[in-house]
């Protein structure tokens, strides 16, 4: 059994494929147990929320966390996956939680689960965006060890590949006449990806030759914080401020902590809305396709929302555009300002990026691929084909296609020799792809600017060396910082990591030393230096970007049906 996990912003899905004795590939989406909000255990949700719930004597993960926001939110975290790789903390009841601990938890509930129903497999494929640099990577890599998955079972592939593979596979199981694309000569596909907390692009070409799948990752969008969760912001935002010019309430009437429940509570009820607005457009249009979205309208109500007045709410979908209508205008920003960007940040601009800077022609893509959970809302869906003027594909259920793609990849993968996985002698399709870097990787040792040694678009596995352009700054050891950018002048370039590394023995001042390093199709970075000033014996130091981080299993306590 090949197992495929898309580990969520905000809700998180479990897929598994298998051979029949038919030799046929069976896919399911697997339901996952969890507490929900009146604490009774329930089987029936296919998405687990990705939200922790930290009590004095256990961790809750999934519906009954989400609920607690409400509640208890100072003991819930949420969008963990936004931080990974970076050095972000929760404090909860005086323990430090990183987004790895996060997700870890999250990974060991649906393992837990998966050993409850004694489903056994041989494989996990865990999906990130695209645009997740090395260091994301490997932390999400890191989160599954912790959860006890063992690093040898683990596969990370990019999600828009995962939902594209997951599409093919649908659409090979239907009568030839039936299928909506041909993809026996080359197409040109954009994934669009927008998930609750995500926004993923990727530009590839598709092309299935005989037995073979051929995927070529051509651009791949930088890592966009967008989501579902910045429409609830805006919507929010906006709610918020009317009802204090309606109230006539101005600076200094209310306390920061009575504004902030204000906000948190219409937040909560903005993502209840947006939900409720797309079910019942989709109904609408289901029954009768020349219907009016626009029209359509729901009402929500927040009890004892101020001075003991509630507050009721009507929202038409127009109504909501309006609200949200800056996350769909690309306003060509330069500013690279983290204030800035999360500003400016909107649809269009990240595909319009991914163009440019990939040098593609917008007039070179067949379709655009749309999935994940806030693509199902119809304004995206307009202002995407409007942009971009393509034929919309659209997979049976965007929340489950990630999972469901990283759980056949597996099968369509060969063994390095070239065999199958399945158990049986029959030919079958089998996949070739390639994982292409978002930005490229630098590296410096001393001041100045970074020095590329792999360049953005670089399909991994991957390696190289640098041979004598650096010179020792110390006599005891060597510091290398680690980067990802566009380029060296990206003024939004981030470091991945510092690496300090002590020399066995000293060596001179301004002594030359090569570099080797490489990247697998995890993206995961090695480094190794040798060094040879001439008067010592020469040494070779191997280095890894994550240094000796333990990444053992860890039981994290979680509540789950006895």
């Amino acid at each position: 059994m090949y197992l495929g996990i898309d580990l969520g912003t905000t809700n998180s899905v479990v897929a598994r494929s298998f051979v029949d004795v038919n030799n046929h590939l069976i896919t399911e989406v697997i339901k996952i147990g969890q507490y929900d909000k009146n604490d009774n255990w329930t089987e029936e949700s296919t998405k687990l929320p990705s939200m922790v719930y930290f009590t004095p004597n256990e961790i809750i993960v999934g519906e009954k966390a989400k609920d607690q926001r409400g509640q208890d939110r100072e003991h819930v975290v949420t969008n963990a996956k936004r931080f990974i790789g970076t050095h972000h903390t929760w404090t909860i009841d005086d323990q430090n939680y990183e987004a790895t601990d996060i997700s870890a938890i999250v990974l060991q509930h649906c393992k837990r689960e998966l050993e409850h129903r004694n489903l056994k497999y041989d494989s996990v494929v865990i999906t990130v965006p695209a645009s997740f640099t090395p260091d994301q990577s490997k932390y999400t890599v890191a989160a599954a060890v912790k959860a006890g998955f063992r690093e040898d079972q683990v596969t990370i592939k990019h999600e828009p590949t995962a939902a594209l593979l997951s599409y093919i596979d649908e659409q090979s199981r239907r009568r030839e006449v039936d299928r909506e694309v041909d993809f026996s000569k080359r197409t040109r596909v954009l994934v669009f990806d927008l998930g609750g907390g995500t926004c993923d692009t990727a530009i590839i070409d598709v092309t299935i030759d005989r037995n073979r799948i051929q995927f070529e990752e051509l651009g791949i969008g930088r890592y966009k914080e967008l989501g579902g969760i910045d429409f609830d912001a805006r919507l929010a935002d906006k709610l918020l401020d009317e009802f204090f010019k309606a109230n006539n309430i101005y600076e200094g009437k209310l306390t920061r902590a009575q504004k902030d429940e204000m906000y948190r509570r219409l937040l909560l009820g903005a993502e209840t809305i947006k939900e409720l607005l797309t079910a019942r457009i989709n109904s609408k249009r289901m029954h009768d396709p020349l219907c009016d979205p626009n029209a359509v309208e729901v009402r929500y109500n927040i009890p004892d929302f101020y001075d003991g007045n509630p507050l009721n709410l009507s929202i038409s979908k127009q109504k909501y555009d309006e609200y949200t209508k800056d996350l769909y205008i690309d306003k060509k920003a330069t500013s690279r300002r983290h204030e800035d960007v999360d500003r400016d940040k909107n649809v269009i601009s990240i595909i319009r990026e991914t163009l440019e800077e990939f040098h593609i022609d917008k007039d070179s893509i067949d379709y655009v691929f749309m999935t994940g959970g806030m693509t199902k809302f119809p304004t995206v869906q307009e202002k995407i084909f409007e942009y971009v003027g393509k034929p919309l594909l659209k997979p049976a259920d965007p929340m489950n296609a990630v999972a469901v793609g990283a759980a056949v990849y597996q099968y369509y993968n060969p063994n390095e020799d070239g065999t199958v996985m399945t158990g049986f002698d029959e030919p079958k399709i089998t996949i070739d792809d390639q994982m292409t870097l978002a930005e490229s990787i630098m590296l410096n040792v001393s001041e100045g600017l970074p020095h590329v040694i792999i360049p953005k678009g670089t399909v991994v596995p991957y390696s190289g060396e640098l041979r004598g352009m650096f010179r020792t700054a110390s006599t005891s050891g060597v510091n290398l910082n680690i980067y990802a950018g566009i380029d060296p002048f990206d003024s939004s370039m981030r470091i991945q990591q510092t690496l300090k590394q002590k020399f066995k023995s000293p060596v001179n001042l301004d002594t030359p030393f090569d570099i080797r390093y490489s990247i697998d199709e995890n993206k995961s970075i090695t480094m190794s230096i040798t060094i040879d000033d001439g008067y010592h014996e020469p040494q070779e130091l191997e280095l890894s970007i994550y240094g000796n981080e333990n990444i053992a299993e860890q039981d994290y306590n979680i509540k789950q049906d006895d």
